[in-house]
């Protein structure tokens, strides 16, 4: 569960910067934002969300070349980002109403027989 925590978090950063960059702007990112943003896609692509570390990084890509592409990248990035977490939300609702199947004899006494 501890890596599902760790997903939580990194989803709440990522929710905080995508929030900030729609407010203010793709044009207003600075060196602090594109190094949030890259240590999070670095930080997804090490958990397996490969699809999501691929929008971060052509958002950073575009907003570090000033292209007139990174306010669809960023939309794009936030509609990923907003899939993967509520992907994310199920599988852990999914695990928590599905308690795990015990294998036969786990809780169960080996019988006794003759020997």
């Amino acid at each position: 569960m501890d890596e599902i925590a760790e997903l939580r978090d990194a989803l709440d950063r990522l929710h905080a910067a995508m929030d900030d960059l729609v407010v203010r702007g793709v044009r207003a990112a600075g060196p602090t934002d594109i190094a949030k943003l890259t240590a999070l896609r670095d930080e997804f692509r090490t958990a397996g969300a490969e699809h999501l570390a691929e929008k971060l990084g052509t958002l950073v890509d575009a907003v570090q070349a000033g292209e007139r592409s990174a306010a669809p990248a960023l939309m794009r990035a936030v509609t990923t980002f907003r899939l993967f977490d509520r992907m994310l939300t199920l599988e852990v609702a999914r695990g928590a109403l599905n308690p795990p199947v015990a294998v036969a004899g786990d809780d169960e006494a080996e019988p006794e027989g003759d020997e």
